[in-house]
């Protein structure tokens, strides 16, 4: 880590619990998958991004 940016992540860790870090790395995989078709036919991209925005804010 370059020491420029150590107080950034030190922050960062004390805001952002990690295990909804990892929930929400989950959900932007799943629903860049499902932009690209993988497991989606007939969303639009505005409908996926408000229910993937629902999903990370709940």
């Amino acid at each position: 880590i370059d020491p420029y940016f150590v107080q950034d992540y030190e922050k960062a860790s004390r805001v952002y619990n990690p295990s909804k870090t990892v929930k929400v790395i989950s959900l932007l995989r799943e629903f860049d998958l499902k932009s690209k078709g993988f497991g989606n036919v007939s969303s639009s991209h505005g409908d996926l991004l408000k229910e993937l925005v629902y999903k990370i804010m709940h």
